[in-house]
């Protein structure tokens, strides 16, 4: 009964969720028009060098999320060749960008590292790892920008959150250097553990290992990079960047993605969107640019490379499946030789002679009349 309470209650919060993104995201675009749209691309100046710069960071981001994956297969000590690993790398970010961890960077990682002979357990190792190595490089960027320079609402931004939300979201952002430093403290916390601890820790009665003290430096430094390209791929699209300091884009961008991924709105449709328009009024056209930019120009191009990846999966498939049948038929035709051998010889004089006969009675042989030795008289 208790499960069964439960699962509707999330259901329910899911759900809520999900009504609450759609309406983030018609309040957020509801003034704004697609004529608005043309007119802001016209506006900006070097607007086209920027964007070229744009797509050229996302493809260094790129490589930047491949260590993801190359430090989990480290942990879990399963060694990959490189086109694989780039393979599931790209793929699996693009799909847990666009439509989620769940529904899409986990289920795509299952169908890729189960293909190539990863157990279950391997895969969801690989996928913890994954998940801790994102929280860990964003909760120390957001704890250094939120100690260093905290996000500032507009006054006229503050005046239009609703009352209902107000006493969740102001002591947030009123306290966001103290929560920084909370941050900042289970980033030490987690570090530290890595290099004092050895023994593996044990968690509701499984054993977990810690990843080795190097590779905390290494997730944390990946992480980083990641986030930090990410991020300026928007600061790059926006009106006028000059305008605008990094480190207040990386702080609304960091917000943004930990939203995005708390509320598992798949590719944090509506989320994205009404952080940045909500810190940065009038940036309507730098956020839909860079959903463009970075999540569906990335998804056409691992759309193409998915549908290779299962056609050679098919082919192979159809290979191994003609030969186990090739192979069964020969077994068959042993069997039916061993069941009924040919006949030869004395067995086929024997079986000419059963067939002379009705009802598959011997056939007499007339007494052979050469004397037996025993028989011959002396001469």
């Amino acid at each position: 009964m208790f499960r069964k309470a439960l699962r509707i209650v999330r259901a329910l919060v899911i759900a809520l969720i999900y009504v609450a993104a759609v309406w983030a995201l018609y309040y957020t675009f509801r003034d704004f028009s697609w004529a608005q749209f043309r007119a802001d691309i016209q506006e900006r100046s070097f607007f086209g060098w920027r964007l070229a710069a744009a797509v050229a960071l996302v493809a260094l981001n790129y490589v930047f999320l491949l260590g993801y994956d190359f430090l989990a297969i480290r942990y879990i000590g399963r060694p990959l060749p490189f086109r694989r690993l780039w393979l599931a790398s790209f793929i699996g970010h693009v799909s847990s960008f666009n439509f989620g961890a769940i529904l899409g960077g986990s289920s795509m990682r299952y169908r890729f590292y189960s293909a190539w002979g990863f157990t279950t357990l391997e895969v969801l190792q690989l996928i913890a790892v994954l998940g801790i190595t994102f929280w860990m490089g964003a909760m120390l960027l957001a704890g250094v920008v939120f100690v260093t320079a905290p996000l500032e609402v507009p006054p006229n931004v503050v005046a239009g959150i609703p009352d209902w939300l107000r006493p969740g979201v102001m002591p947030f952002l009123n306290h966001l250097p103290s929560f920084g430093v909370v941050l900042l403290a289970v980033v030490v916390g987690y570090v530290l553990l890595c290099w004092v601890r050895r023994q593996p820790l044990n968690v509701f009665g499984s054993q977990i290992p810690l990843p080795p003290p190097m590779m905390t430096i290494g997730q944390l430094a990946v992480s980083c990079a990641d986030l930090m390209v990410a991020s300026t791929i928007l600061w790059l699209l926006l009106k006028s960047p000059g305008d605008v300091p990094y480190l207040q884009c990386l702080g609304i961008f960091l917000l943004a993605m930990v939203l995005s991924v708390i509320t598992h709105v798949p590719g944090g449709i509506g989320i994205l969107e009404a952080t940045v328009v909500f810190f940065l009024p009038g940036e309507h056209s730098a956020v839909l640019l860079y959903r463009g930019v970075y999540y569906l120009l990335p998804l056409a191009v691992a759309g193409v490379l998915l549908l290779g990846f299962e056609i050679v999966v098919g082919r192979e498939f159809l290979k191994r499946l003609a030969a186990e049948a090739t192979e069964l038929d020969g077994l068959d035709e042993g069997h039916q030789a061993d069941r009924h051998p040919a006949p030869s010889g004395q067995n086929a004089d024997d079986l000419h002679g059963k067939l002379d006969k009705p009802n598959g009675e011997p056939a007499r042989t007339e007494p052979d009349s050469t004397p037996t030795p025993s028989q011959r008289t002396p001469h």
